[in-house]
């Protein structure tokens, strides 16, 4: 038995917010002043990853991260709220039913609570009654991390339909004048995958960089002692980094990872390269896709993205794309 992806499902906030929201000086102050860790992104030593230093350039000098417009959800709307959305539209775009959905499994960005999972909503709403649902949390990587998981459990007779969502409501937890803010939008997502479907996966591929565990992570201010444990009193809680040089490193590195991960991935599937004809990625920034296509000597146009005018998605983002 081969698993198949059956259904893709998005959901969009109505809400734009494009670059002429930001206050003029904007520009200024972001180049100049505030915490550029995520923006300033080092060259490689790789001689043959060079060629990124010339979208590195490029986007020196676009304070908005080569984003037009993102989508801004309403604060009243929750992770299950935009998730469920997303499920509804990939169960039809599957041509199936909640009622045959056997596990639901999520993953929020921003969670409504610490636990449960926004699983546990999104079933009881969509009537799947029968199923087990939990979250998986592989940050910017979860939603291919589900879908190896949902095709272990279809492959070995544990499930016949699973339903994945994932959502990425972050512009609420993430400062609008911080310099990175730009590049990030809201959105969620779904994926259905059942024995039968479109899409065959063929292959899948994970290695774990542990070293990265505190590169990109939830803070509480800016030093250790600031930084409080979620249970304990403390300041608010927002997107940083408790290794800033391993953050660096993290960004420096993201296209050498993706081309080493294509290379080995298309060994395992036994195709070659060339016959990729899609290619869908997390987007922490737009060009990045497109210098993986390039190292690898692919055709920069089968890349899939809608970074111009969604920003960067996280674990939505392939899916996004898709």
């Amino acid at each position: 038995m081969t698993a198949a992806i059956a259904g893709l499902g998005a959901y969009y906030p109505e809400r734009i917010r494009r670059n002429a929201e930001w206050p003029a000086d904007f520009a200024a102050a972001a180049r100049s002043a505030g915490d550029r860790l995520f923006n300033d992104i080092p060259p490689s030593p790789d001689a043959a990853l060079r060629l990124t230093d010339a979208y590195l350039a490029a986007e020196a000098g676009d304070a908005f991260l080569g984003v037009r417009e993102r989508r801004v959800a309403p604060e009243a709307m929750s992770a299950a709220d935009a998730e469920l959305i997303a499920a509804q539209r990939a169960l039809a775009d599957a041509g199936t039913s909640a009622e045959e959905v056997d596990a639901v499994i999520s993953y929020a960005a921003v969670p409504d609570r610490m636990t449960p999972s926004s699983a546990c909503g999104v079933a009881n709403r969509l009537g799947a009654s029968r199923a087990v649902a939990y979250g998986v949390d592989a940050a910017c990587a979860t939603a291919l991390v589900q879908i190896e998981l949902a095709r272990a459990l279809v492959e070995s007779g544990q499930a016949s339909t699973v339903l994945l969502t994932q959502s990425h409501l972050l512009l609420r937890a993430f400062p609008m004048l911080h310099p990175a803010a730009p590049g990030l939008g809201d959105a969620a997502t779904a994926v259905v995958v059942r024995s039968n479907g479109r899409f065959p996966i063929l292959a899948a591929l994970a290695r774990t960089h542990g070293q990265f565990a505190p590169a990109v992570t939830w803070v509480r201010g800016d030093t250790d002692a600031e930084d409080a444990p979620w249970w304990q009193a403390g300041g608010p809680l927002r997107i940083g980094s408790r290794d800033r040089a391993q953050a660096k490193l993290l960004q420096r590195d993201t296209v050498a990872y993706g081309v080493q991960t294509l290379r080995e991935l298309a060994q395992a599937a036994r195709i070659d390269l060339e016959r990729i004809d899609i290619l869908a990625t997390v987007e922490p920034r737009g060009w990045v896709p497109r210098a993986i296509a390039e190292v690898l000597g692919l055709d920069p146009a089968i890349v899939a993205s809608v970074y111009e005018t969604r920003g960067h998605l996280g674990a939505c983002g392939p899916i996004a794309n898709l």
